[in-house]
């Protein structure tokens, strides 16, 4: 059958209209015909319509998405899709993410395209650079920056109820013009708008003032006297490479964060990281099925280690216990120290991260640790809450993103409703993938997404296939559009809190987590094991929707009452006899 054509939002709305206003029979079988009648659609059962999909994000999220729809579950005749990146370049937080020393704190071999496996991995733990290249290499095999538009920015979003699509605004260079589709898909990941710290007199600055995700490349950062403020993940990976040439390093934190033996690292005896040798590269090229027994190792450690993150659990004590004792070994035995960088919260409440050479910089001589609050900068560097100034060359702040998850544009849903504002006081999704007011979007990395799990690449592949049954769903039932209730929202979300009460992520610490709060619900992280957020999403809930469809007969996508299969000459029509 040819691909269907996508329909114009002014030919769909003037269908609909035609539809609605027909007048029925007056009778039939002598009795009055209810006013939900329609004119029989001439077409098979569930014989669908085009639909237009725009994509926010160019990174992983989209090309997963990508891939699924384009080859997996091969949608394109259902689906016109448009893919809208900001930057020029695809690749998300590896494109932006410059810094040195930038890395995936994720063995490589399960921070794969699950479509895509890669023998050639250099290490255990893969720098930026290399998994950019690897993406970029897959995005290119497959063809999935066929709908990608570089260098455009969505800048106004407004669903229209009534023609059950979305108006949007996008700004190309100095050009805006308008578009429209029946499904938005926000895929713009959860760490993608960086922010300065709010340090009183930062802007005054007059040497380097850096952050780490806009990194300063062309600057020799050799021989100064540079201020790291933060100590996340960013933070952790860039200092030490810092201190290789600088002539003094000083880290300014608030508290202290765990530094943990890699995720997965037990399949490599615990090591900070691995380098893969040729022969061993060699044998994963030739025989797939020894690369799948490595992979599997490593995912299978992962999603067994979830009883780390369980409060009072054997694991997580164990684990505090040994990374406590691991940590006092990097610093040299250097108990006052120790005593300043080790946490007294769970292993897990904030993102713990490995930091090969991190603990280890601060046993040299040119890096010092304060953990004296910051009162204010001057324009030749940093002055402490005792009165100390520390003058500096840099100013490095490592002080993460906005998590708050509202858009950074108008996005507007049923009734004016404003997303921005609906997740002002706190980010209430359902399930991580969609939200009451705003129909027929749907979110990567969503508020409380599987993001604390272990490879992320896992759970959006899983997410694109819950979006694409939501694509199906709609295209062939003659759907306008799907919006979760309040109330199940509410229900999953209230629930889901007191299933964090058990974990770790609701600990005692300061966390991204929880928005950078000390108190508060836990914001970013499924409530429960990366398995069971595959279990919930495997497949879809109708009835936590509300669904609104396209006619006043929500059968009318039964066609003719004839499926498709019965017009294909040849077709086999006792396919269900299979005995």
């Amino acid at each position: 059958m040819p691909p269907i054509a996508a329909a114009s939002s002014t030919a769909q709305k003037r269908l609909e209209n035609l539809l609605n206003t027909i007048e029925p029979p007056a009778t039939r079988y002598g009795r009055p015909v209810p006013k939900c009648w329609v004119p029989v659609q001439k077409q098979p059962l569930r014989h669908p319509r085009k639909l237009r999909m725009v994509t926010i994000g160019g990174g992983i999220s989209a090309m997963n998405l990508a891939y699924m729809v384009q080859h997996e579950r091969k949608l394109d005749d259902i689906v016109d899709c448009v893919i809208y990146e900001a930057g020029d370049v695809l690749g998300g937080t590896w494109a932006v993410n410059r810094y040195p020393g930038v890395a995936c704190d994720v063995p490589a071999h399960i921070y794969t395209f699950p479509f895509e496996p890669n023998p050639d991995w250099s290490a255990f733990y893969a720098g930026g650079q290399e998994i950019h290249d690897y993406f970029m290499r897959t995005v290119h095999k497959y063809n999935l920056d066929r709908d990608v538009k570089t260098s455009h920015r969505i800048i106004h979003a407004q669903f229209d109820e009534h023609e059950g699509i979305w108006n949007l605004k996008v700004q190309h260079e100095d050009h805006i013009f308008d578009d429209w589709c029946n499904v938005l898909i926000s895929a713009t990941g959860f760490l993608s708008h960086w922010k300065w710290p709010d340090i009183k007199g930062l802007h005054g600055f007059q040497g380097l003032k850096v952050h780490s995700a806009a990194w300063d490349e062309e600057y020799d950062y050799a021989d100064k006297k540079i201020a790291m403020i933060g100590n996340g993940s960013s933070a952790i990976q860039i200092m030490p490479e810092l201190a290789k040439k600088a002539e003094q390093v000083t880290n300014f934190i608030r508290n202290p964060t765990w530094i943990t033996p890699g995720l997965g690292s037990a399949v490599i005896d615990g090591k900070v990281n691995k380098v893969y040798s040729e022969e061993e590269k060699e044998r994963f090229r030739q025989d797939p099925k020894e690369l799948n027994r490595h992979r599997k190792e490593i995912q299978h450690g992962s999603n067994k280690a979830f009883a780390m993150f369980e409060k009072g659990s054997a694991a997580q004590k164990a684990a505090f216990k040994s990374t406590s004792e691991m940590m006092l070994h990097r610093l040299g035995g250097n108990k006052d120290l120790a005593a300043k960088l080790t946490p007294d919260w769970e292993v897990g409440c904030r993102r713990a991260t490995p930091g090969p050479g991190y603990l280890e910089a601060f046993t040299q001589p040119n890096v010092s640790l304060v953990t004296e609050p910051i009162s204010h900068i001057t324009p030749t560097g940093i002055v402490t809450k005792d009165g100390t100034n520390h003058d500096f060359d840099v100013i490095v702040c490592a002080t993460g993103f906005d998590v708050s998850h509202r858009p950074p544009f108008p996005l507007l849903g049923l009734n004016g409703a404003d997303l921005a504002d609906q997740w002002k006081e706190e980010p209430l999704s359902y399930l991580s993938v969609a939200a009451p007011n705003f129909p027929n979007l749907f979110l990567f990395s969503g508020p409380n997404a599987p993001v604390g799990h272990g490879s992320l690449m896992a759970g959006l592949s899983w997410t694109s296939n819950y979006i694409c049954q939501w694509l199906t769903k709609i295209s062939t039932e003659d759907v306008r559009y799907v919006v979760p209730t309040a109330e199940a929202t509410e229900e999953f979300n209230v629930y889901g809190d007191e299933i964090m009460q058990g974990l770790v992520w609701s600990g005692g610490c300061r966390s991204w987590y929880k928005n950078n709060r000390v108190e508060g619900r836990v914001t970013a992280v499924w409530p429960g094991s990366a398995l069971g957020y595959k279990e919930v999403v495997d497949a879809l809930r109708p009835e936590d929707f509300r669904i609104v469809y396209r006619t006043r007969n929500r059968w009318r996508w039964l066609g003719s009452g004839r499926t498709r299969m019965e017009g294909v000459v040849g077709a086999d029509l006792a396919f269900y006899l299979v005995k």
